[in-house]
């Protein structure tokens, strides 16, 4: 099966282990398509004609110019260019890291059949050198299963991940996707509401309520936590937004019958905490604990009042 690379292209300053990652595959993607987003196009013109040129000039690369209107844009934008001209697609972000292995292991995730919708990868997260440092929070079940592959369905992934605020797969880049589960990146809401700023983990459970993920125990690849990733800008819109899109996917996913009152319940509570915790003396961030901590009461009316205030956020900050 053949495989696309897509790399949303903003920071030069790990483009010599991007490109070592895509070189050094056991079993390479046949087509990789950067969409240059840095403001001044220094990333496609490193690719063309910097030191790095002559190794880039070996991989199947195409270079165009991005739309520059925000990381998530960049990946819609990079779908389009791809348009579904092979079997399988990988959203690269070029601040990560994939092993030799990654789509050797991933083509054999989607050789089983065609009954998963996409395959993901354990991962390390790394600091800024590139060191792993700490592993993601496989649930028990998972991380202690004797089977290297794993099917994940719906009701699995849902339950061990919104109701306790974890993402234990990960984001894009350590994930492989199905052409026809392409369209999933454009409907990034459940029940009506965005999950907006939670993508990589809303893409995964709407991808497995249509078909079930493969989960790949191997760590194929490392995340980089720190650096100039959104990750390490604890204070930004992009984390207060991961923080409260864990409550909007309770919310979406209780609508849709997915989640139980409970789940829900355990959701907006720890995100009440978590709010209280590291936002505390924001004032952007007050009225969202206040009402989270009323819809892990049950409140059905601060429920309602979150969605208004989540969507006005999306709105304020571009989202």
């Amino acid at each position: 099966m053949q495989i696309t690379t897509l790399i949303p292209a903003y920071k030069t300053k790990y483009l010599a282990e991007l490109l070592t990652g895509l070189l050094t595959q056991t079993r390479p993607s046949e087509r990789v398509i950067v969409s240059d987003d840095s403001p001044d196009g220094s990333f496609g013109a490193l690719l063309r004609d910097g030191p790095l040129a002559r190794f880039a000039s070996r991989l199947p690369l195409e270079i165009h110019p991005g739309p520059r209107a925000g990381a998530y844009e960049n990946f819609k934008h990079l779908v389009k260019l791809w348009g579904g001209q092979t079997e399988l697609v990988h959203i690269h972000l070029d601040d990560d890291v994939i092993y030799p292995d990654f789509y050797a292991q991933h083509r054999m995730a989607h050789a089983t059949g065609d009954s998963i919708s996409c395959s993901v990868s354990a991962r390390w997260t790394a600091n800024e050198k590139g060191q792993p440092i700490e592993g993601m929070p496989i649930p028990d079940g998972i991380f202690h299963a004797q089977a290297r592959m794993m099917s994940v369905g719906p009701m699995a992934l849902i339950s061990s991940t919104v109701p306790y605020c974890q993402n234990w797969l990960g984001e894009f880049s350590n994930c492989v996707f199905r052409a026809e589960h392409a369209g999933l990146l454009s409907d990034t809401q459940f029940g009506g509401v965005s999950y907006a700023g939670l993508w990589d983990l809303g893409f995964f459970i709407a991808a497995s309520l249509r078909q079930p993920l493969a989960y790949i125990q191997d760590r194929l690849g490392y995340f980089r936590a720190g650096g100039e990733g959104h990750s390490a800008q604890v204070n930004g819109k992009h984390m207060k937004a991961a923080h409260l899109g864990y409550a909007a996917l309770g919310v979406g996913l209780e609508r849709l019958g997915r989640m139980n009152e409970a789940q829900a319940r355990l959701c907006y509570d720890g995100i009440a905490s978590a709010l209280a915790a590291r936002y505390g003396g924001q004032e952007d961030m007050q009225p969202f604990a206040a009402l989270l901590a009323r819809m892990a009461r049950g409140d059905a009316d601060a429920r309602d009042a979150f969605v208004d205030a989540w969507q006005a956020f999306l709105t304020l900050h571009g989202f």
